[in-house]
């Protein structure tokens, strides 16, 4: 998954992604590598410190266009929304 490593990912991480979901998981996730870059930008931007570990704990969140991510986030305070996804990613579920 180079799309990854050319985002800062280590080879450490990416293997620890690819163990813990399902082949028809991680091909819709390479199907959609666009969208995904398009979203770690988003979130590195937003101030989010570990997208590996969000991507490992919440791989849906990276199949979201960025103009929904960002609506969504656009309800809560910028500091509520950093807090979440930085310590628990699961969360994400009661901001949907």
């Amino acid at each position: 998954m180079q799309f990854l490593r050319d985002n800062g990912f280590t080879d450490e991480e990416i293997d620890k992604i690819v163990n813990n979901y399902d082949e028809d998981t991680l091909n819709t996730f390479k199907a959609n590598s666009d969208n995904v870059v398009e979203v770690i930008k988003y979130l590195k931007e937003y101030g989010i410190l570990d997208i590996p570990k969000l991507m490992f704990e919440r791989i849906d969140i990276f199949y979201l266009p960025v103009f929904k991510i960002k609506d969504l986030f656009s309800h809560y305070e910028k500091e509520s929304v950093i807090k979440v996804l930085n310590y628990d990613s699961s969360m994400f579920d009661e901001m949907e």
